[in-house]
């Protein structure tokens, strides 16, 4: 028996090697808590389709026939997204799953995977990711009242670009019981960051929201006297894409008490820097620490 599934179609090796990294990060974690009394939240909140077919490096949609357990002979090249591996989990599984898929197609085809998995406590939000998660660790947040001591989480972000506000992963540090899995979109970032010039208006905006303000400016751009037949003219110059990934490593870890020593670079074909699989746990304690020792060895492994 054969299932019509909606896909993303998408990426290459890395793709899978992402998945791999935040399926052993919620076995282990998982895993770590299984005699605690803690009650356990999953939060996806590019949730996508729950499958991921290897394409080009496009990205776009399609269905393809699975069979039922998933797999067959035409589909080795189709994963399982982050959706599906964290309902897997099977040691101590979650105790609720959120799903946040902003796309209406996407999030008919997790409804689909809730329905699959009745006896789970899922929940599909089709809603703006930021608004979703800033409200979601706000009503969950002791200071307001309603304590975390009985509960922790981990949150997937997983943009295809820019979408991730600054504001946002400051809201999941203040929960200090959240651990955070990040894809920062270094090659979107990139983009936007010209080499010779400050980025225009538009990407002026967005480049403050999701870095959380205009402090970028300073600490990527600087001002040099170049030599010309005329005499010195003062140029503008961008930092690295090295020097992008560590500005927002030290914003982390402005605010969370445990960040993962190096990321995960993913690149292309052609070997440019696509994105940065980052950690930080939110926890100040010894459950923050060995949590930053789980991810920190398996970027490392991998």
């Amino acid at each position: 028996r054969s299932l019509e599934r909606m896909v993303n179609m998408f990426g290459g090796n890395w793709t899978r090697d992402k998945l791999e990294i935040l399926e052993h990060y919620l076995d282990s974690y998982t895993t770590a808590l299984k005699n605690q009394s803690f009650r356990l939240w999953y939060v996806d909140a590019f949730a996508g389709t729950g499958y991921i077919k290897l394409d080009s490096g496009n990205v776009h949609q399609g269905k393809l026939l699975i069979s039922e357990n998933g797999w067959d002979s035409e589909t080795a090249d189709v994963l399982k997204g982050s959706v599906r591996r964290a309902i897997e989990i099977d040691d101590r599984p979650f105790d609720n799953l959120i799903f946040v898929e902003l796309n209406f197609e996407y999030a008919s085809e997790l409804s689909k995977i809730k329905h699959e998995y009745k006896e789970r406590n899922i929940q599909i939000v089709s809603q703006d990711a930021n608004e979703y998660l800033q409200n979601w660790c706000l009503s969950q947040n002791r200071k307001l009242g309603i304590p975390w001591n009985n509960e922790r989480a981990v949150i997937f972000l997983d943009p295809f670009a820019t979408e991730v506000d600054w504001q946002t992963v400051q809201r999941i540090s203040e929960t200090e019981s959240v651990d955070l899995w990040i894809l920062f979109p270094l090659s979107a970032l990139t983009r936007m960051l010209p080499t010779d010039k400050q980025p225009d208006d538009a990407n002026i905006a967005n480049l403050n929201r999701v870095f959380g303000g205009p402090e970028w400016q300073g600490d990527l751009y600087r001002t040099q006297a170049q030599p010309t037949l005329f005499g010195n003219e003062i140029q503008t110059v961008r930092d690295d894409q090295q020097a992008i990934v560590d500005l927002y490593l030290s914003k982390l870890r402005r605010v969370f008490p445990a960040v993962v020593n190096k990321p995960k670079w993913y690149r292309n074909s052609r070997n440019s820097p696509l994105f940065a699989f980052m950690f930080a746990a939110a926890n100040p304690g010894r459950g923050g620490r060995i949590a930053l020792n789980i991810a920190n060895h398996l970027i490392d492994r991998w």
